[in-house]
């Protein structure tokens, strides 16, 4: 018995040893490695176009309310080129999204090109941990708990997983760019249509035609917004059909870099079992697209945003 005892306690503190330190590497890998990281993100407060509101009723909702708050980035090398904000509540197991243009203005001191000025540069000088402070900042101070990054690769590889997804093309997409690299070719009929892997990426990324080719126009990144809100909420309801969340997570994880803990990934999405499509709502930041020193910019409207901030955390929203 002695014998027994010494085997299995040597065998469970060498468990317990390699498990810590899957954890450790999963823990520290994971994460984005931006070499500028920890760079301070430092408001222009001095900008007369950003205006800012002091809203106690959110601050009062945020301090009692457990929602859990990330924001996932796709990135196309060195900035942001998709970015939504997630608030999920795991109680009443609703999740309302906004999507940020990437356009939105954000002006940052020290960084006066008028490149800089848009949100999806602070990836490029902050890395993912700046971007939540940013995001943070346009809400009013609510915490964003987590970020999730990933690349176009990572995006079509999840989008196989689950087996491609459902979408229907009202009218013909077309878009050649020999310049892009590698060059980038879209080409899509009218019609049904299950995309994956890299089809689905460029059906992400389409935005307007080439000139006379009389395809579709998504008249910008707004309507472009759309489109990735309509797939995403396809994608998810074909996950959700899958039956096995936690294990999708699991194979999610190798294509995103995430500040989400080890411990948190099959946790968090364990507490997603059982969401039903219907609570998750969808919205786009509220403001309008206009033009400053020559550059085109989206300002956010900050009335209607915090409006929509209390009624996340009220429970009171509804899909635009």
């Amino acid at each position: 018995m002695k014998t027994f005892l010494r085997v299995f306690g040597i065998s469970f503190i060498c468990f317990v040893l390699l498990f810590s330190s899957i954890i450790w590497a999963f823990n520290t890998f994971m994460k984005d490695n931006h070499p500028n990281a920890h760079v301070p993100v430092i408001r222009d407060v001095d900008d007369s176009n950003f205006e800012d509101i002091d809203e106690p009723e959110l601050k009062k909702l945020v301090r009692k309310n457990n929602r859990i708050n990330m924001v996932v980035l796709g990135l196309d090398e060195t900035r942001s080129d998709t970015i939504i904000f997630v608030s999920f509540d795991p109680k009443s197991k609703s999740a309302d999204m906004i999507s940020v243009p990437r356009d939105t203005y954000y002006p940052r001191a020290g960084f006066n090109g008028a490149a800089k000025k848009k949100i999806n540069s602070a990836y490029g000088d902050h890395g993912a941990t700046g971007v939540k402070a940013v995001i943070s900042d346009l809400f009013f101070g609510i915490p964003v708990d987590y970020y999730v990054t990933l690349d176009y690769k990572g995006v079509a590889s999840i989008v196989d997983s689950i087996g491609g997804v459902p979408v229907y093309i009202p009218q013909l997409m077309k878009y050649d760019d020999p310049w892009d690299k590698p060059p980038l070719h879209i080409h899509f009929e009218k019609g049904n249509h299950v995309l994956k892997g890299n089809d689905a990426v460029k059906f992400l990324r389409y935005r307007q035609p080439n000139a006379g080719s009389g395809a579709m126009d998504r008249m910008g990144d707004v309507g472009r917004i759309k489109a990735q809100q309509e797939f995403v909420q396809a994608a998810i309801k074909k996950a959700l059909t899958l039956g096995n969340l936690p294990s999708l997570a699991t194979n999610a994880v190798r294509f995103v870099r995430t500040d989400v803990e080890l411990q948190e990934v099959t946790r968090l999405a364990s507490s997603v079992v059982g969401i039903d499509t219907s609570n998750i709502k969808m919205h786009t930041l509220p403001g309008g697209a206009s033009y400053q020193g020559g550059a085109s910019y989206f300002f956010h409207d900050a009335t209607e945003t915090k409006d929509l901030l209390i009624k996340i955390y009220s429970g009171e929203t509804e899909t635009e």
